[in-house]
Protein backbone atom coordinates (compact mmCIF):
# COMPACT_ATOMS: atom_id res chain seq x y z
CA UNK A 1 0.00 0.00 0.00
CA UNK A 2 1.20 3.41 -1.09
CA UNK A 3 1.90 5.96 1.70
CA UNK A 4 -0.95 8.23 2.63
CA UNK A 5 1.18 11.02 3.48
CA UNK A 6 4.58 12.53 2.29
CA UNK A 7 7.97 12.54 4.68
CA UNK A 8 8.63 15.89 5.43
CA UNK A 9 11.71 15.82 2.92
CA UNK A 10 9.40 15.34 0.08
CA UNK A 11 7.01 18.21 0.89
CA UNK A 12 6.55 20.80 -1.23
CA UNK A 13 5.38 24.16 0.19
CA UNK A 14 3.76 26.33 -2.92
CA UNK A 15 5.78 29.02 -2.43
CA UNK A 16 8.94 27.04 -3.27
CA UNK A 17 7.47 26.50 -7.00
CA UNK A 18 8.63 28.89 -9.64
CA UNK A 19 6.36 29.33 -12.26
CA UNK A 20 8.63 31.03 -14.62
CA UNK A 21 11.12 27.85 -13.91
CA UNK A 22 7.93 25.59 -14.67
CA UNK A 23 7.15 27.27 -18.00
CA UNK A 24 10.71 27.26 -19.18
CA UNK A 25 11.22 23.62 -18.60
CA UNK A 26 7.44 23.02 -20.24
CA UNK A 27 8.46 25.05 -23.38
CA UNK A 28 12.12 23.34 -23.39
CA UNK A 29 10.45 20.14 -23.74
CA UNK A 30 7.85 21.21 -26.58
CA UNK A 31 10.61 22.73 -28.21
CA UNK A 32 12.25 19.24 -28.43
CA UNK A 33 9.33 17.62 -29.02
CA UNK A 34 8.88 19.57 -32.16
CA UNK A 35 12.50 19.18 -33.20
CA UNK A 36 11.66 15.33 -33.01
CA UNK A 37 8.76 15.22 -35.35
CA UNK A 38 10.16 17.85 -37.50
CA UNK A 39 14.17 17.03 -37.64
CA UNK A 40 14.36 13.30 -36.09
CA UNK A 41 15.83 14.29 -33.35
CA UNK A 42 16.62 11.35 -30.93
CA UNK A 43 17.75 10.68 -27.38
CA UNK A 44 21.20 9.69 -28.90
CA UNK A 45 21.54 13.06 -30.13
CA UNK A 46 20.50 15.28 -26.91
CA UNK A 47 23.19 12.67 -25.04
CA UNK A 48 26.16 13.38 -28.04
CA UNK A 49 25.46 17.65 -27.37
CA UNK A 50 25.45 16.97 -23.41
CA UNK A 51 28.70 14.91 -23.22
CA UNK A 52 30.39 16.81 -25.67
CA UNK A 53 29.53 20.37 -23.32
CA UNK A 54 30.14 18.46 -20.01
CA UNK A 55 33.43 17.20 -21.43
CA UNK A 56 34.87 20.49 -22.55
CA UNK A 57 33.16 22.06 -18.96
CA UNK A 58 35.44 19.72 -17.44
CA UNK A 59 38.60 20.20 -19.83
CA UNK A 60 38.15 23.67 -18.94
CA UNK A 61 36.14 24.49 -15.77
CA UNK A 62 34.35 27.54 -17.60
CA UNK A 63 30.11 27.47 -16.79
CA UNK A 64 28.05 24.81 -19.07
CA UNK A 65 26.19 27.95 -20.52
CA UNK A 66 30.03 29.33 -21.83
CA UNK A 67 30.62 26.09 -23.37
CA UNK A 68 26.88 26.32 -25.07
CA UNK A 69 28.12 29.64 -26.33
CA UNK A 70 28.19 28.83 -30.20
CA UNK A 71 24.44 26.37 -29.79
CA UNK A 72 22.72 29.89 -28.32
CA UNK A 73 24.29 32.95 -28.86
CA UNK A 74 22.75 34.27 -32.08
CA UNK A 75 19.68 33.72 -30.45
CA UNK A 76 20.61 36.43 -28.20
CA UNK A 77 22.29 38.88 -30.62
CA UNK A 78 18.75 40.29 -31.17
CA UNK A 79 20.26 41.53 -34.75
CA UNK A 80 22.14 44.10 -33.31
CA UNK A 81 24.09 46.27 -35.89
CA UNK A 82 25.42 49.02 -33.32
CA UNK A 83 23.14 51.12 -33.51
CA UNK A 84 19.69 49.07 -32.37
CA UNK A 85 22.07 47.67 -29.41
CA UNK A 86 21.87 43.92 -28.89
CA UNK A 87 21.02 41.87 -26.10
CA UNK A 88 24.47 40.76 -26.03
CA UNK A 89 25.36 38.04 -23.56
CA UNK A 90 27.78 39.82 -21.70
CA UNK A 91 31.59 38.96 -22.34
CA UNK A 92 33.37 36.66 -19.86
CA UNK A 93 36.88 38.32 -20.73
CA UNK A 94 35.49 41.93 -19.20
CA UNK A 95 37.73 43.16 -16.61
CA UNK A 96 36.52 45.85 -14.35
CA UNK A 97 38.48 49.36 -13.43
CA UNK A 98 40.89 49.69 -16.35
CA UNK A 99 43.27 52.48 -16.42
CA UNK A 100 42.15 55.97 -18.14
CA UNK A 101 44.38 56.93 -20.92
CA UNK A 102 44.79 59.67 -22.63
CA UNK A 103 43.09 60.96 -26.23
CA UNK A 104 44.93 60.07 -28.41
CA UNK A 105 46.41 57.79 -26.18
CA UNK A 106 48.38 54.19 -25.93
CA UNK A 107 46.69 51.15 -24.50
CA UNK A 108 48.83 49.61 -21.66
CA UNK A 109 51.16 47.20 -22.90
CA UNK A 110 54.54 45.44 -22.08
CA UNK A 111 57.68 47.03 -23.71
CA UNK A 112 58.08 43.96 -26.54
CA UNK A 113 54.27 43.40 -26.71
CA UNK A 114 54.66 40.89 -29.75
CA UNK A 115 52.11 42.09 -32.79
CA UNK A 116 52.09 44.54 -35.68
CA UNK A 117 51.05 47.69 -34.60
CA UNK A 118 47.25 49.56 -35.02
CA UNK A 119 46.39 52.76 -34.39
CA UNK A 120 42.76 52.59 -34.04
CA UNK A 121 40.86 55.76 -34.49
CA UNK A 122 37.02 57.27 -35.33
CA UNK A 123 34.03 58.75 -34.15
CA UNK A 124 31.22 58.30 -31.20
CA UNK A 125 28.17 59.90 -33.01
CA UNK A 126 24.27 59.87 -32.30
CA UNK A 127 21.67 58.83 -34.78
CA UNK A 128 21.65 62.45 -36.63
CA UNK A 129 25.59 62.71 -37.10
CA UNK A 130 26.51 64.61 -33.92
CA UNK A 131 29.29 64.09 -31.95
CA UNK A 132 29.05 62.38 -28.27
CA UNK A 133 31.63 64.30 -26.53
CA UNK A 134 33.28 62.90 -22.92
CA UNK A 135 32.06 59.67 -23.77
CA UNK A 136 34.10 56.84 -21.88
CA UNK A 137 35.13 54.02 -23.34
CA UNK A 138 35.98 51.07 -22.13
CA UNK A 139 39.04 49.03 -24.73
CA UNK A 140 40.02 45.90 -24.67
CA UNK A 141 41.10 42.78 -26.44
CA UNK A 142 43.33 39.60 -26.52
CA UNK A 143 47.07 39.36 -27.02
CA UNK A 144 49.20 38.02 -29.75
CA UNK A 145 48.70 34.37 -28.76
CA UNK A 146 44.64 34.84 -27.87
CA UNK A 147 45.14 34.99 -24.23
CA UNK A 148 42.75 38.15 -22.47
CA UNK A 149 44.92 39.90 -19.36
CA UNK A 150 43.39 39.93 -15.89
CA UNK A 151 41.66 36.28 -16.32
CA UNK A 152 44.57 33.93 -15.62
CA UNK A 153 47.70 33.86 -14.17
CA UNK A 154 49.67 33.70 -17.64
CA UNK A 155 52.42 36.44 -17.01
CA UNK A 156 50.73 39.57 -18.72
CA UNK A 157 49.69 42.34 -16.18
CA UNK A 158 46.36 42.73 -15.28
CA UNK A 159 45.30 45.29 -17.44
CA UNK A 160 47.52 44.37 -20.47
CA UNK A 161 45.93 45.74 -23.58
CA UNK A 162 43.57 47.49 -21.57
CA UNK A 163 42.19 50.57 -21.63
CA UNK A 164 39.60 53.60 -20.90
CA UNK A 165 39.24 56.79 -23.16
CA UNK A 166 37.07 59.54 -23.13
CA UNK A 167 36.07 61.33 -26.77
CA UNK A 168 36.85 64.65 -27.44
CA UNK A 169 34.43 67.76 -28.14
CA UNK A 170 34.04 66.44 -31.97
CA UNK A 171 33.64 62.58 -30.33
CA UNK A 172 36.96 61.54 -32.09
CA UNK A 173 38.58 58.83 -29.86
CA UNK A 174 42.23 57.27 -30.92
CA UNK A 175 44.96 54.99 -29.47
CA UNK A 176 47.83 52.89 -30.34
CA UNK A 177 47.67 48.90 -29.35
CA UNK A 178 48.75 45.98 -31.40
CA UNK A 179 46.53 44.23 -34.28
CA UNK A 180 44.66 41.80 -32.73
CA UNK A 181 44.44 38.01 -34.46
CA UNK A 182 42.20 35.33 -34.37
CA UNK A 183 42.72 33.28 -31.42
CA UNK A 184 41.01 29.77 -30.03
CA UNK A 185 40.91 29.42 -26.47
CA UNK A 186 39.88 25.71 -26.65
CA UNK A 187 42.55 24.00 -24.58
CA UNK A 188 44.62 21.30 -25.75
CA UNK A 189 42.83 18.50 -24.40
CA UNK A 190 39.38 19.30 -25.36
CA UNK A 191 40.39 20.38 -28.82
CA UNK A 192 39.82 17.23 -30.50
CA UNK A 193 36.06 16.43 -29.80
CA UNK A 194 35.33 20.44 -30.09
CA UNK A 195 37.19 20.59 -33.55
CA UNK A 196 35.16 17.45 -34.98
CA UNK A 197 32.03 19.23 -33.30
CA UNK A 198 32.43 22.54 -34.94
CA UNK A 199 33.21 21.24 -38.15
CA UNK A 200 30.35 19.50 -38.38
CA UNK A 201 28.41 22.61 -37.99
CA UNK A 202 30.39 24.34 -40.74
CA UNK A 203 32.65 26.48 -38.18
CA UNK A 204 35.98 27.10 -36.74
CA UNK A 205 37.33 26.75 -33.02
CA UNK A 206 38.65 30.38 -33.42
CA UNK A 207 37.26 33.13 -33.19
CA UNK A 208 37.82 36.01 -35.94
CA UNK A 209 40.22 39.31 -34.48
CA UNK A 210 38.37 41.78 -32.93
CA UNK A 211 38.05 44.06 -30.09
CA UNK A 212 35.74 44.79 -27.37
CA UNK A 213 34.40 47.84 -26.54
CA UNK A 214 31.94 49.48 -24.14
CA UNK A 215 30.73 52.75 -24.50
CA UNK A 216 28.88 55.40 -22.11
CA UNK A 217 27.00 58.53 -21.96
CA UNK A 218 24.22 60.01 -20.56
CA UNK A 219 22.57 60.36 -23.52
CA UNK A 220 22.29 56.66 -24.76
CA UNK A 221 19.92 54.85 -24.09
CA UNK A 222 21.25 51.87 -22.69
CA UNK A 223 25.15 51.54 -23.17
CA UNK A 224 27.13 50.30 -25.78
CA UNK A 225 28.61 46.77 -25.37
CA UNK A 226 30.01 45.18 -28.22
CA UNK A 227 33.13 44.09 -30.52
CA UNK A 228 34.49 45.26 -34.02
CA UNK A 229 35.87 43.24 -36.89
CA UNK A 230 38.02 43.85 -39.48
CA UNK A 231 36.91 43.42 -42.91
CA UNK A 232 38.01 40.80 -45.01
CA UNK A 233 39.24 38.22 -41.45
CA UNK A 234 38.43 35.07 -43.33
CA UNK A 235 36.97 33.69 -39.88
CA UNK A 236 33.93 35.74 -39.60
CA UNK A 237 31.89 33.18 -41.89
CA UNK A 238 33.11 30.19 -39.91
CA UNK A 239 32.74 32.07 -36.05
CA UNK A 240 32.90 29.73 -33.44
CA UNK A 241 30.30 31.81 -31.91
CA UNK A 242 28.30 32.47 -34.92
CA UNK A 243 28.25 34.20 -38.38
CA UNK A 244 25.81 36.43 -37.13
CA UNK A 245 27.90 38.33 -34.85
CA UNK A 246 29.66 40.25 -37.04
CA UNK A 247 27.88 42.08 -39.20
CA UNK A 248 29.47 44.08 -42.63
CA UNK A 249 28.53 47.16 -40.04
CA UNK A 250 30.27 45.89 -37.55
CA UNK A 251 33.68 45.53 -39.38
CA UNK A 252 36.21 47.70 -39.64
CA UNK A 253 38.42 48.60 -42.59
CA UNK A 254 42.34 48.40 -42.54
CA UNK A 255 45.51 49.70 -43.87
CA UNK A 256 48.98 48.66 -43.46
CA UNK A 257 51.19 51.45 -43.87
CA UNK A 258 55.40 50.19 -44.96
CA UNK A 259 56.49 53.51 -45.95
CA UNK A 260 59.73 53.70 -43.89
CA UNK A 261 59.73 57.28 -43.69
CA UNK A 262 55.90 57.13 -42.21
CA UNK A 263 57.06 53.67 -39.62
CA UNK A 264 59.81 55.90 -38.66
CA UNK A 265 57.67 59.23 -38.06
CA UNK A 266 54.99 57.15 -35.96
CA UNK A 267 57.68 55.85 -33.84
CA UNK A 268 57.48 52.01 -35.00
CA UNK A 269 59.94 49.52 -35.87
CA UNK A 270 58.33 47.75 -38.57
CA UNK A 271 54.69 48.06 -40.90
CA UNK A 272 51.62 49.25 -38.94
CA UNK A 273 48.05 49.09 -39.75
CA UNK A 274 45.02 51.94 -38.98
CA UNK A 275 41.74 51.31 -38.53
CA UNK A 276 38.91 53.97 -38.93
CA UNK A 277 35.95 53.33 -37.09
CA UNK A 278 32.90 55.43 -36.62
CA UNK A 279 30.23 54.46 -33.67
CA UNK A 280 26.54 55.62 -34.60
CA UNK A 281 24.62 54.73 -31.37
CA UNK A 282 21.23 55.64 -30.84
CA UNK A 283 19.85 58.26 -27.95
CA UNK A 284 16.84 59.68 -26.66
CA UNK A 285 16.77 61.81 -29.90
CA UNK A 286 17.89 59.81 -32.58
CA UNK A 287 16.12 58.48 -35.06
CA UNK A 288 14.97 54.99 -35.45
CA UNK A 289 17.26 54.26 -37.74
CA UNK A 290 20.71 55.43 -38.98
CA UNK A 291 23.80 54.27 -41.13
CA UNK A 292 26.13 52.46 -39.15
CA UNK A 293 29.67 51.03 -40.06
CA UNK A 294 33.01 52.07 -40.75
CA UNK A 295 33.72 55.02 -42.57
CA UNK A 296 36.76 57.13 -43.44
CA UNK A 297 36.84 60.21 -40.61
CA UNK A 298 40.85 61.05 -41.55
Amino acid sequence: MLPTTLPSWAHIAPGMINPRAVRLVEAFKDALARMRDEHGLTFDDVHTVTTLLTELHDATGVPLSLCAMPLFSEVFQGGGNGYTISEDVDSPTYVPDAPLIDNPGRLPMRADEPGVPLIASGRVLDGHGNPLAGAEMVIYHASNDGVYSGIWDDGQPQYNLRGRQLTDAEGRYAFTTITPVPYSNTPSQAAKAVTAAATALGRSIYRPAHIHYEIHHPDLIKPYRGEVYFAGDPIIPIDFVGPKIAAPSLQAETTLHEDPEDITAHGFAGPYNTAVYDFVLKTHTSPEAAVVGPRRTE
